[in-house]
């Protein structure tokens, strides 16, 4: 199962497509090959992991998925995840991602 956070977070010079990346995550073939979500990890290990659009469905056959972010390009995604880390590091000093942004 895949579910997309209500928070999804977007770099911000890219919010002006987060309508058009929003419909691509929920479509149910996506053509946009250049999307990266950050997902939740899947194994138990980890903080948060980038995974492409396209291969996400794949991913969701064996594991239940939390997008909490998405971005265009896997740089832009590897900036997205430095950030969010940073962010709830600050904020709380511990890496506990999923209470973070699940609250």
């Amino acid at each position: 199962m895949i579910t997309i956070s209500k928070n999804l977070i977007i770099p911000a010079e890219q919010e002006e497509k987060r309508k058009k990346m929003t419909a691509q995550l929920t479509k149910r073939r996506p053509s946009d090959r250049a999307l990266y979500c950050v997902i939740l990890p899947t194994t138990g290990s980890g903080i948060l992991e980038v995974i492409p659009l396209f291969a996400l469905r794949l991913e969701a056959k064996d594991h239940d998925i939390t997008i909490l972010g998405v971005s265009e390009g896997r740089e832009n995604a590897l900036k997205l995840v430095e950030s969010m880390i940073g962010e709830v590091y600050r904020e709380t000093g511990a890496f506990d991602v999923e209470k973070y942004f699940l609250k």
